[in-house]
């Protein structure tokens, strides 16, 4: 039993911190779709992204030393179909009258493991029917797709990692996984039958997707800097084709910060009116009080505040904390005032964008200092 429950603890473990990178694709997708995610869609996602690695970690834990999978002698894969079958006919101690032989022939692992891969893909069925509305037949070659991913990735040593194969290759568990995910259709209303319906949710999102949310904006926020932080890396590349001056002045982080803020969230987002491709992507744009068009010292206010601002003082705080020790009494005073003012700001800003949750509303103290505001792209039709 405890080979079953390791890898749920370890995927209970590394779940927060793979969750935001698998269902990144989903959330790209539903905020350019519908503009919201809502919170029971939210909670199948990722409730689907917490089965999926339970089911994978199912799959390849606990992971054995190489040279142990390297001293291995045993077959690589079974491809005799039915061949459980038979072993269960073989090696059963069940009697069919004597019910006395009942629990012992379910502790036996001829009977655990044909069950235990047809549960294992039985959840897949329920979301497949629920939430992807797929059809029976589709969801017969899915489940039989992410069993034959599961089965290839122990066949292939996970990865070509091992040297040989540590878990059997058996087309058995492709039939009984692919009959989970069957099964899991059939059942579904019974699990569902009290959940919204998938066009409900759809619904639901497309009229919270009219409100520019923090998770929305936060959303844009990470596609635009994982943006920048790409293109860093491509420039960098190209560095020697910049005087060594340019260079060695680029290589101060609070010039490089200023340059990525200056050249993507001002001049840029000027040309495209509001816009970033993290807010193409989530379907949303900053726009100025009673202008079709957003003027360029509108979002050099607006990002300096946010932006420049912000990191000046956080520069100014650690440099403060850091000469704290400093044997000059009257210096150490201006240090200490410095500090104290900085992080004073600092905290300012925290209870603003708290106040700002708790409260509901959307506008930050950059949006009223630049007069701006983030609105909703999303067409009625959708």
């Amino acid at each position: 039993m405890n080979s079953y429950i390791f890898p749920i603890k370890v995927a209970a473990i590394t779940f927060p911190f793979l969750a935001l990178v698998i269902s990144a694709p989903f959330l790209i997708y539903y905020y350019r779709k519908y503009g919201e995610l809502g919170k029971l869609r939210s909670v199948i996602l990722y409730s689907l992204v917490f089965y999926l690695l339970c089911a994978y970690y199912l799959v390849i834990l606990p992971l054995p030393d190489i040279q142990t999978v390297a001293q291995l002698t045993g077959p690589r894969y079974e491809l005799h179909l039915f061949n459980s079958l038979h072993n269960f006919l073989n090696q059963t101690v069940l009697q069919w009258n004597n019910p006395s032989t009942y629990l012992s022939a379910m502790k036996q692992s001829v009977f655990l493991e044909p069950v235990f891969n047809i549960f294992l893909l039985f959840p897949l069925g329920i979301y497949c029917r629920y939430y992807f509305k797929l059809s029976l037949p589709k969801t017969i070659l899915a489940s039989f797709c992410l069993s034959l991913f599961f089965e290839l990735t122990q066949l292939s040593g996970l990865y070509f990692i091992y040297p040989r194969p540590y878990r059997l290759f058996d087309v058995n568990d492709l039939l009984h996984n692919t009959l989970g995910g069957a099964f899991g259709f059939l059942c579904a209303p019974v699990f569902t039958f009290f959940l919204p319906t998938r066009s409900e949710l759809d619904s639901e999102s497309v009229a919270k997707g009219r409100r520019v949310t923090f998770l929305r904006r936060f959303v844009a926020l990470v596609i635009d800097w994982l943006v920048i932080g790409i293109a860093g890396i491509i420039l960098s590349f190209f560095s020697s084709v910049f005087p060594e001056s340019i260079v060695t002045i680029l290589n101060y982080p609070m010039v490089n910060f200023m340059l990525e803020v200056v050249c993507y969230f001002m001049i840029a987002m000027y040309f495209w009116n509001g816009q970033t491709i993290g807010k193409k992507v989530v379907r949303i744009k900053v726009v100025e009080k009673g202008r079709n068009h957003i003027r360029f010292w509108s979002l050099v206010k607006r990002y300096s505040a946010l932006y420049l601002l912000l990191y000046g003082l956080l520069m100014i705080f650690q440099y403060t904390l850091t000469h704290l020790t400093i044997d000059n009494h009257t210096i150490f005073i201006a240090y200490l005032m410095f500090g104290l003012i900085s992080l004073g700001i600092l905290l300012l800003f925290l209870f603003n964008l708290l106040y700002a949750l708790i409260r509901r509303k959307t506008r930050l103290f950059h949006d009223k200092a630049s007069h701006t505001y983030s609105i909703s792209t999303l067409k009625k039709e959708v």
